[in-house]
């Protein structure tokens, strides 16, 4: 269930994402930006984006768990916790997350999810980062932000 349920994220990412115009002069490729460190929790999140022929194709948002590199996206520990008291759960809020993104065609028009907030903000800070460096034509590699 937890690899059907990844297919379908991406899956549905790489389909919604034709319309996005983030990418219009930057380099195929796959760009990824994550921070220096895990937070209280033990997940440390990461955006990646895949340009190709001047549009995004694919994008991936997760965290990645310090204690065995499994994803938030497809802890079933964590969907338990989470979706009764928040109505969401990691690989809802990270679709949500990515589904704005691609309406809007970058950072600037992506919102915080309800019941999501930390990760939602943690997420426009990496793409944030991420935009920051592609447009400046500075990206050297993965972009590594402070946690704060």
């Amino acid at each position: 269930m937890k690899k059907f349920i990844s297919i379908i994220l991406v899956l549905t990412a790489i389909f919604a994402l034709s319309a996005c115009d983030a990418a219009a002069d930057i380099k195929d490729g796959k760009y990824r930006a994550e921070f220096d460190s895990f937070d209280d929790y033990g997940y440390k999140d990461f955006v990646e984006i895949t340009f190709l022929n001047g549009e995004v194709t694919e994008v991936t948002m997760d965290a990645v768990s310090e204690a065995d590199g499994s994803m938030k996206s497809q802890s079933d520990e964590y969907r338990e916790s989470m979706e009764g008291l928040s109505g969401t759960y990691p690989a809802k809020y990270y679709q949500d997350l990515i589904n704005q993104y691609v309406e809007s065609g970058d950072s600037s028009g992506v919102l915080v999810v309800a019941g999501a907030t930390s990760t939602s903000n943690s997420i426009l800070k990496l793409l944030t980062a991420l935009e920051t460096e592609l447009k400046a034509g500075t990206y050297q590699g993965t972009v590594v932000v402070p946690r704060d």
